[in-house]
Formats: C-alpha cells, structure tokens, sequence
C-alpha cells in the first residue's frame, strides 16, 4: 500500500510539472498591450518557438495583429454587440385571416387538418399573403406566415398614402373594386379587402368586394390587383 501511495504521488507531481512547462511554453511568451488595457498585440518568444515548429508559424501570423487599431472595434458605439442581432430587412406586422378545417381522403380514412391564411405587411408599401395547411394550427399559422414574407411585394403608395388609380380585378368568383380617396377618408373597405390595405400602408382609399365572401379569393384578388400596377408609369405620370 505505501509503495502504491508514493508512485501515485510520483504520478501527480510528474503530471503538474509537465502542466506547468505547457503553460510557460504556450502563455510565457504573450505580452498584453497597456495602452488599451486589452491583450491588442500577441507576439511569442524565440525560446516557445524553438520548442514546437507550429509555433513559429502561429507567431508569424500573430505579429500582423502587431497594430495599434486590432482592439478598436471593441470601443465603437456603431458596431453591435456580441449578442445582439444584425438589421435583417423591414420588420412585417402579420394579420390571420382564416382559419379552416380540412380533410384529405386517403387509402385508411380521411386525415383531419388545418389550412391558414395569413397576410404579412409592413405598412410601408410591402405586402405579402400566404396559405398553407398541416396538422396543427399553430404550424399552419407559422407556414402561412413564412409564405407570405418570402412572396411580399412592392406596392405604389402616394403622397396621400392612396391608391395611385382605380383597380377592378376578378379572381375566380371573386370581384374587388379599389380607387383612391382624399386625405382624411381614411380605409372605406371590410373583409379581406381592408386587412391587405392597411397592411400595405394605404389610410385613404375605398375599396368593396362586389362577389364572394370567401375571405381566400378576395384576398387573392387583391394581391393580383397590386400585381396588376406599373411602379414605372405610374412614376412617370407623376402619381407618387
């Protein structure tokens, strides 16, 4: 027993030893620079080199850092922090315009499902609409959602924040009329109609659905209407 005590302290000993030449031969030769009060200048000793090859190489990149600016980007108000999140585009405010049970027939049965649709909008001239089904209405609101963000589109708004011209478009057994309206109207619309509107960034304008109440047409109608605008002419005649 006494002759295994002393070869595990032999063992330990060896072993903090090797641990202490490891960190002389690694963190020995950086310096920290004063200047900054941060480690801005890292440069290793001919002795650390010496011992390992690779270090040589690693000091050799290490000596570019060698700058008085390395550190100071870490004292610059502009730049984020280390945590935090980068602009990733305009920020889309979502509206659920429908909810709907559905039934797929298959082989064993019928499997029981939702369907979703959502318009996504800025209220600075992108607008988006989306329509997807699964299991759970939470995953079909979240499905609709992205759909719509990625398919946004431009639309012309004026000075007014209105419709640069008046829109008939006919979309399945659906018929939505749109026209500008002066300052202080405000959205003369309902349904679907008035949702994608506002979402758009339109506060004065008329709109009306002339066919189906089915909240899906109308609300492809619309976007087909939106599609159906010339952003070049309508700049051109001055309308913006």
């Amino acid at each position: 027993m006494a002759a295994r005590r002393i070869a595990m302290m032999l063992s330990a000993g060896v072993n903090i030893a090797l641990a202490a030449m490891m960190l002389v031969v690694l963190f020995g030769g950086f310096s920290a620079s004063n200047d900054l009060g941060a480690p801005s200048a890292l440069t290793t000793t001919k002795s650390a080199a010496a011992v390992n090859p690779a270090l040589r190489q690693f000091s050799g990149k290490l000596a570019a850092l060698d700058r008085p600016d390395f550190c100071a980007w870490a004292e610059d108000d502009d730049m984020p922090s280390r945590g935090g999140r980068r602009d990733r585009g305009p920020k889309f405010e979502e509206k659920l315009l429908q909810v709907r049970r559905i039934t797929k027939v298959v082989k064993g049965g019928k499997n029981m499902g939702f369907r979703a649709l959502v318009a996504v909008g800025d209220k600075n001239g992108k607008v988006g609409l989306g329509c997807a089904s699964a299991k759970e209405v939470m995953t079909a609101v979240e499905k609709a959602s992205m759909e719509a963000q990625k398919t946004a589109i431009t639309v012309p708004i004026t000075k007014e924040f209105s419709l640069p011209h008046r829109l008939d478009i006919q979309w399945g057994a659906a018929s939505v009329m749109m026209k500008p309206a002066p300052t202080g109207t405000g959205l003369v619309a309902g349904g679907a109609v008035r949702t994608i509107m506002e979402l758009a960034g339109y506060k004065n304008a008329r709109g009306k659905q002339l066919g189906t109440d089915n909240a899906l047409n109308n609300a492809k109608a619309v976007m087909e209407a939106f599609k159906s605008m010339e952003i070049e002419k309508i700049k051109a005649a001055g309308l913006l």
